[in-house]
């Protein structure tokens, strides 16, 4: 069972993902390709034939990609945003 993945959750494509970080079709998938969450579509590799797969990516599990990579040094915030101090 899988959990935290809600089914009317919106689930990006590989095309939608590289436009929108400005990265390759081809980054995107080598970073996604073993990331828990992803669903896979299709038959894998046979034999010498290439693997056919269509990756969706589920908006959660597209920001945690995206904070790990993108942002490697971005922490949360202790007191979730809010300055200390003048009111």
């Amino acid at each position: 069972m899988i959990q935290g993945n809600n089914v009317t959750e919106y689930h990006y494509s590989v095309k939608e993902l590289a436009t929108n970080w400005r990265l390759s079709q081809a980054k995107v998938r080598s970073m996604l390709r073993n990331e828990p969450g992803v669903l896979r579509f299709g038959a894998e590799k046979r034999g010498h034939q290439r693997a056919y797969v269509t990756l969706r990516i589920p908006a959660s599990v597209a920001e945690r990609v995206y904070r790990r990579c993108m942002c490697p040094g971005l922490k949360p915030s202790p007191n979730g945003g809010k300055k200390k101090g003048r009111a």
